[in-house]
């Protein structure tokens, strides 16, 4: 009986160990998503303001650019979108959907502004656009380090020529 009672004892104290872990895991996790939630409402507020001065503070120094459209690294980012504000001066930025896992953030993205500049060959039409993205980024070290995307292109060029 002794020993059934030591079994039991050690086995509800181990158990007890383990959940105590799980929901300290769970809370940790949960507090960097928050953070990196945080982290893109952050960058979608410096978009929407057009300030790049924000820029440090949310991307590395080394910040790695898959997409092709842009070098990488936070200075290539800060000119990019200097060009992004150029092409278009009134851009917003609108999170329609956000998933947030660990050191990944994933967010649908609706892009809007004027198409008051010549832009891929298409003359100005002074009418309202927008575009979807999809965009992922890892974080590391509270600042975005790399950044996959999709861009709907198609969709952009069919409302630049006027279809």
């Amino acid at each position: 009986m002794t020993d059934c009672r030591l079994f039991l004892a050690l086995a509800t104290g181990a158990t007890v160990a383990i959940a105590q872990r799980t929901m300290a895991r769970a809370a940790s996790s949960a507090d960097a998503n928050a953070a990196n939630s945080a982290l893109l409402d952050r960058y979608a507020a410096a978009v929407n303001a057009h300030d790049t001065t924000a820029f440090p503070a949310i991307f590395t120094e080394t910040y790695i650019q898959h997409s092709g459209r842009s070098p990488s690294g936070l200075a290539a980012q800060v000119e990019n979108f200097h060009r992004i504000q150029e092409t278009w001066p009134d851009i917003q930025m609108h999170i329609e959907d956000r998933i947030i896992d660990g050191d990944k953030v994933v967010a649908r993205c609706i892009y809007t502004a004027t198409h008051d500049r010549t832009v891929r060959g298409f003359a100005a039409t002074g009418k309202k656009i927008s575009f979807a993205t999809i965009d992922i980024w890892r974080v590391e070290g509270s600042r975005f380090a790399e950044h996959w995307d999709l861009v709907d292109t198609a969709g952009l060029e069919k409302q630049l020529s006027g279809k």
